[in-house]
Parts: C-alpha cells; sequence; structure tokens
C-alpha cells in the first residue's frame, strides 16, 4: 500500500470537510473531559485514606478491654494476626482549653470542654498506627500531652494548659505537640505513667491493643477477626473494637455519595459520544460513497480508501483527545481541591495513568467506529460506490415507502420524509440511540437535582419550622454553660422561661419542643457520639425514618446508621453506653437518615439520655409553623 496517495487523500477530504471534522474533534474532546474528570474523582476519592493508611501502617481493629497485659500481649501471637502494637493504657477525661478559629476566621481563642480518649504511648512510631507529629515534639515526661489534629485547620495549639476536670486535683497538662493518625485511635496521647493519675475512681483499667490481620478487607473478614481476638480473651475483656472500614467510611463519607453520579454522567457522556461521533462518521462516509467511487476508479485499492478514511476520522479525534485531557485536567482542579481539603492529605490531581488510558480507550473506540464503517465502503465497486452517493439502496425503505404512499390524508412529501429514516436503517439506529441516551441524560440529571433538594429538605428536617437558639447555652461538645467576656446572662431556667412564653405568643406558633445536643465520648469507639435530646414530642420535626418508628417512650432511641454500623448494632436491640462512670441501656427502635457523616448519633428524650450526659442541657426550641407563615418574620 502506497502511503502518500491514501495521506494526500486524506487530507483532502479534511480540507473539503471541516464542519464534519470539527464536530468529530468537539465531540471527542467533550467525551474525553468528563470521562479524565470523572475517573479522576473515582481514583482519588479512595486514594487520600489508602496511601496514608499503608504509609502509617493503620491499625485495622482498635481494641479497647480490661485483659491485663500479658493477656492482651499474648494475642498478638495469634493465628492471622501480622502486627500488633500495645497493650497501651487508655482512659477518657473531660478536659478545658482553648480552640483557635480556623484559617480565614478572626476572633480570640475560645475555652472548650471535651471529652478526650486518652492513650498511654512512650513514642509515636511502632508497628502498627504509626503516628506522625505535625507540630511540636512528643510526651516525653508527666504533664505533657500529645493532642490529635483533625485536619481541618482549628486546634489548640501548641503551649496551650489543658485543666483536666474528671479527677480530684483538677490537673494540668501542657500540649506540647499535635500528630495525626489515620485511624484515630485516640484523641490524645501522654507517657504511659500518666495515665494512672487522669484515670478517675471506680473506673475500669482499660487498655488499647492495635492489630493488623493477613485478611480484612471486608466487614465479614473484620468480623471474624475481632471474633478471635474476642474468643481469646478472659469472658467480657473486650470493650469494644473499632474497624478500619469504620474510619474509612468515615474519611471517604463527603465525597462517595456524589461519585456514582459522576461516574454515571461519564458513562452516558461516553456512550453518547460514540453515537454521535459513528453518525457522524457514518454520515461523512455515505456523503463521501461517491468521492470513494472516485478514488477507486483512480486505483485505489479497499485498503486504501479504508486508511485514507480512518486518516480523517483520526486526525480531529487526536487533537479532541488532547485538547480533552487538558480540559479535564483543569476541570478538576477545583473539585480536587475540595476533596484535598476534606481529607487533610495536602494537594491532589488527576492520576497520570487516567491522562494516558481516557484518550488511548477514546481513540480505540472513534476507530473502531470509523473502521466498521469504512469497511463497507471499501468493499464497493467503483461504479456501485457512485451509484450509492447518489441514492440509497434500491432495496431500503421501499416496504415503508409504500405502505406510508397508501395514507392519502397525509401529503406525499410527508409520506416520503417519514418512510426516508427507512432507507438509511444504521443511521437512523445510531441516531435514535443518540436521543435515547440524551433524554436519559436530561431525566437522570433533573431527577438527580430533585433528590437532591428532597434530601437537602430532609436534612434541614421541615421547611415549616425555625430554631430558636438560647444565648447562654452551650455549644455541643464545648461543655461551657454560658459566661464569657460581655454583660452577665440571665440563668438558663429563666431563658427557658423567656422563650416558652415568647413562642407562645406568637400566633404563628403551631408546636414547639426544647433540644438539647453536646458530644461525648463513649467507650469501644474512638469516635466521639452525637447526643441529640428533645424535652418533649418531637415526631413533628421531620426525621426521615429508614427502619424502625420514632421513639415513644423512657429508654427508647433513635440512632442513625454510622452508630449501628460501629456498635454492630440494629433496630430491635437492647445496647449499653458507657462514658466514663455513666451508664445507659436503651432499646433501639428506629433508624434515622442523616448522610452527613460518619459520626455516630442517637436521639432520644432528654430525660433518657441525662443519665449518660448528666450537663445536657437544652440549647435551642425547635419551632413548628402554621401554614401560611412566614418563616423570616
Amino acid at each position: 500500500m502506497k502511503a502518500y496517495p491514501v495521506v494526500r487523500a486524506a487530507r483532502g477530504g479534511l480540507s473539503g470537510r471541516c464542519v464534519q471534522a470539527v464536530v468529530i474533534g468537539l465531540v471527542v474532546l467533550v467525551c474525553t473531559a468528563a470521562s479524565t474528570l470523572a475517573f479522576g474523582l473515582l481514583v482519588d476519592s479512595n486514594a487520600p485514606f489508602d496511601h496514608a493508611f499503608a504509609a502509617q501502617h493503620g491499625s485495622e481493629v482498635t481494641a479497647t478491654s480490661t485483659a491485663s497485659a500479658a493477656r492482651l500481649a499474648a494475642t498478638a501471637r495469634l493465628p492471622g494476626v501480622t502486627a500488633a502494637a500495645g497493650p497501651f493504657p487508655e482512659t477518657t477525661v473531660t478536659a478545658t482549653m482553648l480552640v483557635s478559629p480556623p484559617p480565614g476566621q478572626s476572633g480570640p481563642s475560645l475555652p472548650s470542654q471535651q471529652q478526650l480518649t486518652v492513650v498511654g504511648r512512650a513514642s509515636p512510631g511502632g508497628p502498627v498506627d504509626d503516628l506522625t507529629l505535625t507540630s511540636g515534639h512528643w510526651a516525653t515526661g508527666p504533664g505533657q500531652v500529645v493532642l490529635l489534629t483533625d485536619g481541618q485547620g482549628a486546634g489548640v495549639a501548641v503551649g496551650t494548659q489543658l485543666t483536666v476536670n474528671s479527677v480530684p486535683g483538677s490537673p494540668h497538662l501542657t500540649v506540647v505537640g499535635t500528630a495525626t493518625s489515620i485511624t484515630h485511635s485516640a484523641q490524645a496521647w501522654v507517657v504511659p505513667a500518666e495515665i494512672a493519675a487522669l484515670r478517675a475512681r471506680g473506673t475500669p483499667d482499660l487498655a488499647q491493643m492495635l492489630y493488623r490481620f493477613a485478611s480484612a478487607g471486608t466487614a465479614a473478614q473484620v468480623n471474624a477477626d475481632i471474633a478471635a481476638l474476642r474468643a481469646a480473651l478472659p469472658h467480657g475483656a473486650l470493650i469494644g473494637a473499632q474497624s478500619w472500614l469504620t474510619v474509612k467510611l468515615q474519611a471517604t463519607g463527603p465525597i462517595a455519595p456524589w461519585v456514582p453520579f459522576i461516574v454515571a454522567f461519564g458513562v452516558i457522556g461516553l456512550v453518547m459520544s460514540v453515537l454521535i461521533v459513528a453518525n457522524v462518521v457514518s454520515g461523512a462516509v455515505v456523503a463521501g460513497t461517491r468521492r470513494i467511487g472516485v478514488l477507486k476508479s483512480l486505483g485505489f485499492s479497499p485498503g486504501q480508501v479504508v486508511a485514507s478514511y480512518l486518516i480523517q476520522v483520526a486526525v480531529p479525534a487526536f487533537l479532541g483527545c488532547v485538547a480533552g485531557v487538558v480540559a479535564g485536567n483543569l476541570l478538576s482542579v477545583p473539585l480536587l481541591s475540595q476533596t484535598a481539603q476534606v481529607y487533610g492529605v495536602g494537594a491532589l490531581a488527576v492520576p497520570v495513568w487516567v491522562d494516558v488510558a481516557v484518550p488511548v480507550a477514546m481513540l480505540g473506540l472513534v476507530g473502531l467506529t470509523a473502521l466498521l464503517l469504512a469497511l463497507r465502503a471499501g468493499r464497493m465497486s467503483a461504479v456501485q460506490a457512485i451509484a450509492t452517493g447518489r441514492a440509497p439502496r434500491p432495496t431500503h425503505g421501499y416496504a415503508a415507502h409504500r405502505l406510508l404512499g397508501r395514507a392519502h390524508l397525509l401529503p406525499r412529501p410527508v409520506t416520503i420524509g417519514l418512510a426516508g429514516p427507512f432507507s438509511r436503517p444504521s443511521r437512523t439506529v445510531i441516531t435514535f440511540a443518540a436521543i435515547v441516551f440524551g433524554v436519559i441524560a436530561v431525566t437522570f440529571g433533573a431527577g438527580l437535582g430533585a433528590s437532591l433538594d428532597r434530601v437537602d429538605h430532609d436534612l434541614n428536617l421541615t421547611a415549616e419550622q425555625v430554631q430558636v437558639s438560647i444565648p447562654g447555652s452551650p455549644s455541643p461538645g464545648s461543655g461551657v454553660k454560658g459566661g464569657g467576656p460581655g454583660p452577665a446572662l440571665p440563668s438558663l431556667a429563666a431563658q427557658e422561661r423567656a422563650v416558652v412564653a415568647a413562642l407562645r405568643a406568637q400566633p404563628g406558633t403551631a408546636h414547639y419542643v426544647a433540644e438539647a445536643d453536646d458530644d461525648i465520648n463513649f467507650t469501644g469507639v474512638a469516635d466521639h457520639l452525637s447526643l441529640t435530646g428533645f424535652g418533649g414530642d418531637a415526631s413533628w420535626t421531620g426525621y426521615a425514618m429508614i427502619a424502625g418508628h420514632w421513639y415513644s417512650g423512657t429508654g427508647e432511641a433513635d440512632v442513625n446508621t454510622a452508630f449501628l454500623s460501629q456498635t454492630g448494632t440494629r433496630v430491635g436491640n437492647t445496647y449499653t453506653l458507657t462514658s466514663g462512670t455513666s451508664h445507659l441501656t436503651v432499646r433501639i427502635v428506629g433508624e434515622v437518615f442523616d448522610p452527613r457523616g460518619g459520626r455516630p448519633e442517637i436521639i432520644a428524650g432528654t430525660s433518657t439520655l441525662a443519665a449518660l450526659d448528666p450537663g445536657l442541657a437544652p440549647g435551642q426550641y425547635d419551632v413548628g409553623l402554621k401554614p401560611g407563615t412566614n418563616a423570616q418574620a
């Protein structure tokens, strides 16, 4: 095959059909950009956690136990355990500290009272959960503490004094450093000897053990590993065990709900692009069929004809792929920067293999489509190609023309137009499929918007209610009961009476209920537990239920999915929560819809939750409005 005549013919075809070349290039550009963005987000949505977990030798199971140090150390030799660290003494404390605002926000550091899981470790390194110091140094003596950094910017500065309020004498600890733990095995670390002084009287002697297993890639495998640990320890000694899969879900949760939609749009765009390219290429081949006959009459072989038309499609497709990869990377910058901020991993970018694989796959699809269509034209004789270029083949569409010709109520031009698609059945099918996928994309996009509006509606409870805050009330997790600069506030009880009187006086008030919120630590799980307590009937507040029903009495509670996952419970179970010296046994009667994050949450009456958190106090009133009431007013 002589290359020069083929190239010359392809160049003439490109110059004579600029619009077709531009259309092919733009279609491939858009498809490549969308696919690059979709695959880049899909890969980066999991890569940050996986890479950090591997680098820090994250703990696949973080166990809390009352067993002796010797019994815990012996579990490191269990079958399936590939690495272990500990035992480390552990306790839970309540401490007051000054927390600085996040970057970009002005204002002084504010006092905050929090519950912290404190673990005694002599050094940050180890075979499991290799901690990374982000500032300062590791604790080397009594009175020093290293805090977990949350990666969101706000935190406690090195040198800050912590006052431990949960033990007699309220000892002080100085923050000497901050560190990250990929599996959040604790919120603070001290030297091992310090734990005894921080452990409140009457609390059990707890110890933490960190494990990596040969098989821990699925929830079933992790559960089997935990069951082996439970069997190796005395009955009831394993207080709690946190799976690394739960932590990963919390880390990837903010972006995970979007990934399926992004991938779905990418797939739809890919299919539509292939169909459109096939349609455009087939149109180019049909429009150039007469020219194919001319080329064949000049001595072009079928292979040369096919190569000529492949080049005509490949050149704009290649340029579209290159521009599409660049556009996809540029579009990914703002989205991946937000993802990196969520994970706290610095910077993210589209992987190199994605930049290579997407255009190669796109070129392959375009080339295959063009090849199949060009092969048919290349097999025609010169006379047949010239004749076919003037009109469709006589066997195509005649039945449709005859059938529609009998419809005397329709003008003949209309029946000819209706029968026209049957003359080119392949192009008709491709066009129809492209339209179908276009409708699917529009329907999918509109449905996604409506679904997100519904989710936002459910997350914000109902639109017919407002929240009224009590000025002197604590914020969740702060533990600060009023106080601070400014004029003295009335007592909390006096403010509640004033708020209730004002609500009753409003003509638009349909009903109201006091709400108390707090975050506490509970034994067996390193993350905080969010408490939401209501002082009366709150079934009208609009929580969407996944399973079960709204709580109706003392001792009953509703929880979110994260609570069920981390505790291994389900709706209908009875569960005992332990926080320090406080215990609460509740019956789980419902699962609420709460996709905002992976933190466990429990919702119940304030009188029920007070047994677990005696300081729980109303922070706001949820107010249901009568129909027609202006919420802003």
